[in-house]
């Protein structure tokens, strides 16, 4: 794979945006609405990677006036493009752009069964601050992390 650039979601990318969604998170996927709020109105950076002409994985990250965090709202690579790197490339994205921003912090939240993504949040020095128990639909508890930007 060749060296990937990080840009702007557009609206013209809603549709495959959101087909990856649904393949990405089924139950738990927003709705094609919630998606286009994201992307157009939400004061968010909604950000994708191509690979061979297609979106290979995208980000939200929520800007909330008077926060010390930015939050790190969905990540998703797709399927057919997990283990080069994508998640990474993203993470190392949100931190450069929560301190770009002013953040002290980059926050998430993440199933504890997702343990991939737990895994990668704590080698990148991501911290447990809290749960929520039950959160998700499948009865899972959400693991709060945040990361300092400094």
């Amino acid at each position: 794979m060749s060296q990937q650039q990080v840009e702007e979601a557009q609206k013209t990318d809603l549709k495959e945006l959101f087909r990856l969604e649904q393949l990405c998170f089924d139950a738990e996927a927003f709705s094609r609405r919630q998606l286009r709020y994201l992307l157009t109105q939400a004061n968010s950076d909604f950000l994708l990677t191509r690979t061979d002409g297609q979106i290979s994985s995208f980000m939200i990250l929520l800007k909330k006036k008077n926060s010390f965090g930015m939050r790190l709202y969905s990540i998703a690579v797709s399927p057919l493009f997990r283990g080069k790197g994508l998640g990474q490339l993203m993470l190392d994205e949100a931190i450069k752009r929560a301190a770009a921003n002013g953040f002290k912090y980059l926050t998430l939240e993440v199933s504890e069964e997702n343990k991939a993504a737990v895994s990668l949040y704590l080698r990148q020095g991501f911290e447990v601050f809290g749960e929520r128990r039950a959160y998700y639909k499948d009865g899972s508890k959400a693991l709060l992390m945040r990361k300092a930007t400094n």
